[in-house]
């Protein structure tokens, strides 16, 4: 029993690492090295804040826009990009829809301007090869990524290129504030509070890792086709960044909003192909470990690959416990209880919510499962294979 008691207090220690630890050291960390920044800055006369640059020294940045069927969103993209307060002679707005099958490219069709760049691919390929395309496309200074559904606040481009004038940081994520709509449920927006917090400081350390997919920026020049078949794209994409000695740089001056889905149950499919990603990105970017890249690979550690195999330890936990508490010591048995009176409170919210909303006292218990087995599905599909590049959209 001591292999299965050692098993226990590993994967628990995991778990409580990842979700809570972690972020105290993270904060920790970056407030010794802001410390140590602000001493610098002010012992040089300098400024913490980025200077803004002269309207004439912008650089020229076209925006990307891979679209698969978003007649719902698409118009109002468009709309949004061309009332960026960013010159008009130095953005262009590069759109491309992946064999979209509903009103999409009538719509841009429409909405002809001469800063769109339009490319309807017939064949359906997925987001990668759409970015790829569009990136060959373009050949302005800054590419920024966003999506169809994302909207911009008037600032958010001007803010994101003004970091550009340190050539050691290699990309710029903006903050992705989600949005309730109508009859919205969905804790989502809870633990994306969450994330952003993290990101937040990761960044003060120079170890951001995975921009916000809706809201970021990286130098052409820099710019790496990413395999068709990649499905956490902008992850893939920051890393390899990273993996080229560039630093990823977080501004949460920068930001865009995005409404999130209505229920959990709209976001469980779109998780479970996000954690298939997820280990297909631990396989490809597994060298990121390496304590060479310092921090990076400390954030890469707890923040992605601990937490994206949090649900094995879970399972562990719970099996080991399980079978510890059949020596019948008050230790296991009160550490059993509170486990399954855990996952007893998520199913009865999941209950809740087929008939109706989600209790709010439940709504975390219900994410926190919901997530957490998606992830375990999708890392089993990830073991099946035979995913690709091409993504459904989820209701929004």
């Amino acid at each position: 029993m001591i292999a299965v008691e050692i098993a226990f207090w590993l994967a628990a220690l995991a778990v409580v690492y990842t979700y809570f630890l972690y972020p105290l050291l993270l904060m920790a960390l970056s407030a010794v090295r802001q410390v140590r920044a602000d001493l610098r800055y002010i012992s040089q006369g300098g400024s913490r804040r980025p200077e803004a640059l002269d309207s004439h020294a912008l650089p020229t940045v076209a925006v990307l826009v891979a679209a698969y069927n978003e007649e719902r969103h698409i118009a109002e993209r468009i709309r949004n990009l061309l009332a960026l307060d960013y010159p008009a002679d130095r953005l262009r707005i590069y759109i491309g829809s992946d064999g979209s099958s509903d009103a999409t490219n009538r719509l841009v069709d429409e909405a002809r301007h001469e800063r769109i760049v339009f490319r309807p691919f017939e064949q359906r390929r997925g987001k990668p090869s759409v970015i790829n395309d569009l990136a060959a496309l373009a050949q302005e200074e800054i590419l920024v990524f966003t999506d169809a559904n994302t909207s911009f606040e008037p600032d958010a481009v001007t803010r994101l290129v003004r970091h550009f004038h340190d050539p050691a940081i290699g990309c710029v994520s903006g903050e992705l504030r989600l949005v309730a709509g109508a009859g919205t449920e969905n804790p989502d927006n809870v633990y994306w509070r969450y994330e952003r917090m993290l990101k937040f400081f990761e960044g003060r350390l120079g170890a951001l890792l995975g921009a916000n997919g809706g809201v970021y920026a990286l130098r052409r020049q820099h710019y790496r086709p990413i395999p068709p078949d990649t499905i956490v794209d902008d992850f893939s994409i920051s890393v390899d960044l990273i993996e080229q000695g560039l630093r990823c740089h977080y501004d949460p001056e920068a930001r865009a909003t995005e409404e999130i889905p209505p229920r959990i149950g709209d976001e469980f499919r779109r998780r479970v192909r996000i954690g298939i990603g997820n280990y297909q990105a631990f396989r490809r970017h597994f060298g990121l470990l390496h304590p060479r890249h310092g921090y990076a690979a400390l954030a890469f550690f707890s923040h992605k690959c601990l937490r994206w195999f949090a649900p094995h330890c879970m399972v562990i936990a719970l099996v080991a416990n399980a079978l510890l508490a059949t020596g019948g010591q008050t230790l296991w048995l009160a550490l059993l209880a509170l486990q399954l009176a855990f996952y007893l409170l998520a199913g009865a919210g999941h209950l809740a919510g087929r008939s109706g909303s989600v209790p709010r006292a439940l709504r975390l218990p219900v994410f926190f499962v919901s997530m957490n087995m998606a992830l375990l599905i999708g890392y089993f599909r990830y073991l099946g294979g035979g995913f690709s590049g091409a993504w459904s959209r989820s209701a929004r």
